[in-house]
């Protein structure tokens, strides 16, 4: 994280977004960012329903040239509106948090994460050695905070544990 490489192409494109009828905003855009060594994309899906909650679903996917994986993260972090103000964020009128500009997601924390998975996936074919693909190879871990929801563990693969 210390060293500073030169963006060699990013953009930023917007997918989606709606007001909800004047009760809130959803929106969702993909960003893409190629460096030397690496390249990185994140798709995020923000939502606020105004006084009902906030919820933050990315899915980051990251691969370091020269390696024989992409690592792909996917997380869902939620919190009403209640929870927050409990946490002593400011959500009323005026608020600088609350926007169309901004939906107010950044106010979420590691404490809102409903559930993650992390992934490593093959590359298929790939000149560091001999990798057969397919989710059988597939590795990942998953954390759930929701009912029923413990630390992190491991999944033998997707497609095993039924998620897409």
């Amino acid at each position: 994280l210390v060293r500073q490489d030169p963006i060699a192409w990013y953009d930023q494109v917007p997918l989606f977004e709606s007001d909800l009828d004047d009760n809130g905003v959803s929106r969702m855009f993909v960003k893409v960012r190629v460096m030397p060594t690496f390249w990185f994309v994140l798709l995020r899906c923000d939502i606020r329903v105004d006084n009902v909650m906030l919820r933050q679903i990315d899915t980051r996917v990251f691969h370091d040239f020269g390696e024989a994986e992409v690592l792909r993260e996917f997380t869902w972090k939620e919190g009403t509106f209640e929870q927050l103000a409990q946490r002593g964020c400011d959500l009323g009128a005026g608020s600088p948090h609350i926007s169309h500009e901004t939906c107010g997601t950044h106010l979420l924390t590691q404490d809102d994460i409903k559930w993650r998975v992390m992934q490593s996936i093959p590359l298929v074919g790939h000149s560091a050695g001999d990798i057969n693909g397919g989710p059988e190879h597939l590795t990942s871990k998953t954390q759930s905070n929701g009912e029923g929801g413990g630390g992190m563990q491991d999944d033998e693969t997707m497609a095993s544990a039924g998620r897409p």
